[in-house]
């Protein structure tokens, strides 16, 4: 049996990344027998993860610097937005019963954990998003270049990386 995982490649023709199943043995060449599972002509797709049960895919669509995140059927289907578009999203990750996706978000300069419920069974959000973390000064925040941060997630525990920026002005008279 061949194990996949999914990931965004580069479509050397459009230049848009994509999704694909590869395996998980990297001795398995992925061009050979890798798959595009999902593509879009006006979006990069990034960020993807099934759902723990397998039957849910989440992943990021960016296009001219904005971010939605979306959720699709893992055998194909159309794809349900699951945040609207106004403040960049990134990171989607699953809880460990697959009833909350997690992700964090921009809003008024800092970015915060968020979480919206998901209905494994019928693929639809339950209400709206919400925020988890307040973080909403520098003295403490998660940091702002969000390509180089991740977060990890288990049944009992969240870690988010945090930072501290401060700063002072020295003058040097004489």
């Amino acid at each position: 049996m061949l194990i996949r995982n999914i990931r965004s490649l580069e479509n050397p023709v459009t230049h848009r990344a994509e999704i694909w199943s590869i395996p998980a043995d990297e001795s398995v060449r992925a061009d050979a027998v890798g798959k595009k599972i999902l593509a879009d002509s006006k979006l990069d797709l990034f960020q993807s993860k099934y759902s723990p049960d397998g039957r849910w895919i989440v992943f990021e669509g960016i296009r001219d610097l904005q971010s939605v995140l979306y959720v699709v059927p893992a055998n194909g289907g159309t794809w349900v937005p699951i945040t609207d578009g106004k403040h960049w999203c990134d990171k989607p990750r699953w809880s460990a019963d697959g009833r909350l996706i997690y992700f964090l978000a921009e809003s008024a300069g800092f970015i915060n954990l968020w979480g919206i419920r998901f209905d494994h069974r019928t693929g639809e959000t339950r209400g709206a998003a919400s925020r988890i973390t307040s973080f909403k000064n520098p003295r403490l925040m998660i940091p702002i270049y969000i390509p180089s941060i991740d977060f990890s997630l288990n049944r009992n525990a969240l870690v988010l990386p945090i930072q501290e920026k401060s700063g002072s002005i020295w003058i040097l008279d004489n």
